[in-house]
């Protein structure tokens, strides 16, 4: 029997809390966390089970060793990266914590940073949209159809994600 097991697991950033619990039911099965990808696919080792903890923050630009250590300090391993996004480990035990982020407006600004690419992602887009050639008129239905689409889905995402950060402050 391989060591290895593949599962897709499809997740946005507001649904963290859900991804995490999968992943620690998982690892109470025996399947550990041992890498991630962009298409969601999780790659899992076999071993014995375990009470385990996960944890994702987000940091586009590379984590710096600081922020590494910090994590390390409080008894986390950092088991993968994905397009910014960190995943954490801990061993859970009674009366020990297993938040990364204590503070309520840490746990927020996670996903004000997200809130901020995305915001930037649709600000690129329109004006892409505004200022190219790709407005010709033999364009013009396909280039505002896919402005439309992706700004909706943006839009979607950002008021998901507030609603998250007003979640997270208990607002």
């Amino acid at each position: 029997m391989s060591k290895l097991v593949r599962k897709f697991k499809l997740w946005f950033v507001w649904q963290d809390e859900q991804h995490q619990q999968w992943l620690q039911d998982m690892a109470a099965q025996g399947l550990h966390l041992r890498s991630t990808n962009t298409f969601c696919i999780h790659t899992f080792e076999r071993g014995a089970p375990a009470d385990v903890a996960y944890r994702w923050d987000v940091r586009y630009l590379r984590p710096n060793a600081e922020y590494k250590q910090l994590f390390r300090d409080a008894g986390w391993e950092l088991v993968t990266s994905t397009v910014g996004w960190q995943c954490w480990r801990k061993p859970r035990a009674a009366g020990a914590s297993t938040e990364i982020f204590t503070q309520r407006a840490d746990n927020a600004a996670k996903y004000l940073r997200v809130i901020r690419l995305f915001a930037l992602i649709l600000a690129a887009e329109a004006a892409f949209y505004w200022l190219t050639p790709a407005r010709l008129e033999y364009m013009e239905g396909l280039a505002w159809g896919m402005f439309t689409g992706t700004a909706a889905v943006g839009l979607l995402a950002l008021a998901k994600l507030s609603r998250r950060i007003r979640e997270v402050q208990g607002v």
